[in-house]
């Protein structure tokens, strides 16, 4: 054997295990790190993704999780225990993210807080795409009905109602404004637009643009407009 076969094997090692670090799966290399608990919500929604939404059995999350089956049951219950935490998880990420945006304006700008609240939801809607349909979809997950998810939806519902609250104060919406009208109509049109980015169709409207800035965009231009609006019929 030539000197050189020894550093010719380990090249060869080297190359195999590359290979196969970078053949892992999505769930193995997103759980590095993880206890069960945080292994078995990235495993229930990786499979989800990979069978278009059909909720998996416990017995089939364990198995991907490589834990027995009772292991799993003693933290999880059901199968819907489990998505509920993943999505109650993707949810106080959510709150934290929105918190964090709209500390950082000018608290007399109402406005442009609305506007960093949109852009803090665009963004976790683009990092946790799983959740996001989870969360929509009633089929999976009746959120509206379940106290432990449905808090976090009303703490949101609060933080949009106080900040066009104080922009009517300001002077930046009409006095006799609908303020949870308003609530509505622009949670229906973020999760339109976050909607957009999820399902890759903002490119139709600007290729150009990445597709969460393009959502960005429109989402902060919608804002504008809704306060131009207001103001404009209380002259």
């Amino acid at each position: 054997m030539s000197a050189g076969a020894p550093a010719g094997l380990a090249a060869s090692v080297h190359h195999a295990l590359l290979s196969e670090q970078q053949a892992m799966s999505k769930h193995q290399r997103s759980t590095d790190g993880l206890g069960i608990h945080g292994r078995t919500l990235v495993a229930a929604l990786d499979i989800m993704e990979e069978t278009q939404a059909t909720v998996p059995s416990l017995a089939r999350i364990a198995e991907a999780v490589e834990v027995p089956l009772a292991d799993l049951q003693r933290i999880f219950p059901s199968n819907q225990a489990v998505l509920v935490a993943a999505a109650e998880q993707a949810l106080v990420r959510l709150m934290d993210s929105c918190v964090k945006a709209v500390v950082k304006v000018d608290p007399e700008d109402a406005v442009a807080q609305f506007c960093a609240l949109g852009d803090a939801y665009i963004d976790w809607a683009d990092t946790h795409r799983s959740q996001f349909r989870l969360l929509s979809d009633e089929r999976l997950l009746d959120t509206l009905n379940t106290p432990q998810l449905r808090r976090y939806l009303n703490s949101l519902t609060e933080l949009m109602s106080r900040m066009l609250e104080r922009a009517r104060d300001a002077g930046n919406l009409a006095p006799e404004e609908n303020i949870p009208l308003m609530v509505l109509s622009s949670r229906t049109f973020a999760y339109g637009v976050a909607r957009m980015v999820i399902d890759q169709r903002m490119g139709e409207w600007y290729p150009e643009l990445p597709p969460v800035d393009a959502a960005k965009m429109v989402l902060r231009d919608f804002v504008r407009r809704i306060a131009r609006g207001s103001i404009r019929r209380a002259r």
